[in-house]
């Protein structure tokens, strides 16, 4: 059997293999997806009642009849309501003046916002292991140019660890819903109206455009063209079987079609970018510095067999600069990545702690026809946090790395949620190698 007959059998073995290692890593039944509450039992009066009884509420549930939503509360139908309390009505200029101007389909984009269809208590909401992206009855018709319209249904992102966040807004405590016959009220202390993903702009558009990213933008643009030299591939060898992926097309590549709205099958990845500052503390100066590192040691994939062919070895040896920054990707593959939202992990995520799992901070960098393969690495990420603010360590007795907070999520400055996955910036590089 030649040398080349023995290697595509083996790639047929590594598929195999690296089938099972993604079963055994698919997220557990605790920790899968959002599902609505069922079986709700109670002696009080509905959504529609409750909220008629609660002062506080009173501008909210003005904007809802006008809205003409107050009716099907007080139906068996089933929702859960995110209630902005009287003072940030105000404070989003919705007074009872400005609510009887407003017509009722522009009030619909306003305070439908903020209901969703199905009941969520407490133990759903706070189960989450990565925020949930769930569809409200806010609609939007948009014209697609020189073709038709076509109608959106707005998502709000929602997740529950020290507080409620929506949209990446901390905007309540851990008080307990009110309860109603057909569903729950969370009174929260802002008006949502921004978007839960920013799909103008891609990883890379941030990287290639932050000033304080141009050394990870040197980085990766090397990184990737030593992934692409034959030291990796081969074409009368290896073909392309065991060529690590590139992270350019990962960090460029759109999950929304910016014409029509579609939604490419891709996962959304979570990038821990360093800062220049991290880069130069660490010794990196210039691309030359990390060329130097890059190349300090030989890599790419040999392959031996014995004299009868029976048995074949690969060995494959990374870049330094690979192993140095392979682990500020997590690759948040878990889930259906043809969603609109897959799995993405936001900042009030990394709070919780639920990521630290062995799922979502584990490295990815080989890829055999479309799956990814789990690298055994000597430590997993752990994150925590203290204070409303997150850290991360490369291993369980390193320092602390900060990842800095923005104040406003519509403002972005250190974390970005974008089209096709997110950003945080990071003043320190996870360095466990000699």
């Amino acid at each position: 059997m030649h040398l080349k007959d023995i290697i595509n059998k083996r790639a047929a073995i590594i598929l195999c293999m690296g089938l099972i290692i993604m079963a055994a890593g698919c997220i557990k039944p605790s920790d899968s997806l959002i599902q609505p509450s069922t079986s709700l039992k109670f002696d009080k009066g509905n959504l529609k009642k409750a909220l008629e009884g609660v002062d506080s509420l009173g501008l909210f549930y003005q904007a809802l009849s006008r809205a003409g939503y107050a009716g099907m509360l007080d139906t068996n139908n089933m929702y859960t309501l995110f209630a902005p309390g009287n003072r940030a009505m105000e404070s989003a200029g919705l007074t009872a003046d400005k609510i009887r101007q407003l017509s009722p389909d522009s009030l619909r984009k306003i305070v439908g916002y903020h209901i969703l269809p199905g009941t969520y208590d407490n133990a759903a909401f706070e189960g989450l292991p990565v925020a949930a992206f769930l569809p409200t009855l806010k609609i939007d018709t948009i014209l697609v140019p020189q073709q038709k319209f076509i109608v959106k249904t707005a998502y709000l992102s929602v997740q529950k660890g020290d507080g409620l966040y929506l949209n990446s807004y901390a905007v309540a405590d851990n008080t307990p819903p009110v309860s109603c016959s057909n569903g729950f009220i969370y009174p929260v202390g802002k008006l949502i109206s921004s978007a839960p993903v920013d799909e103008s702009k891609t990883i890379w558009d941030v990287i290639q455009t932050d000033p304080e990213l141009s050394m990870y933008r040197d980085a990766t643009i090397l990184l990737d063209s030593i992934k692409k030299s034959e030291a990796y591939f081969d074409g009368n060898l290896f073909f392309d079987i065991l060529s690590p992926p590139v992270d350019i097309p990962l960090f460029s590549d759109r999950k929304t079609n910016s014409v029509d709205g579609s939604i490419y099958s891709r996962a959304t990845p979570a990038v821990l970018a360093p800062t220049n500052q991290a880069f130069n503390d660490a010794g990196f100066h210039s691309i030359d510095d990390l060329r130097a590192f890059a190349y300090r040691y030989p890599f790419g994939v040999t392959a031996w067999t014995s004299d009868d062919y029976s048995e074949v070895m690969f060995t494959y040896r990374f870049s330094s600069l690979d192993t140095l920054l392979a682990q500020n990707i997590l690759p948040s593959s878990a889930g259906d990545p043809a969603s609109k939202y897959p799995v993405r992990i936001l900042y009030s995520d990394l709070l919780k702690g639920k990521i630290n799992n062995g799922i979502f901070n584990r490295m990815t960098r080989v890829i055999y026809g479309g799956i990814a393969s789990y690298i055994k690495y000597p430590y997993d990420l752990q994150f925590s946090a203290s204070n409303g603010i997150a850290y991360v360590q490369w291993r369980s007795n390193s320092e602390k790395i900060m990842i800095p907070r923005d104040a406003d999520p519509l403002k972005p400055v250190n974390n970005y949620n974008l089209d096709n996955g997110v950003i945080y910036k990071v003043g320190k590089l996870f360095y466990p190698f000699n």
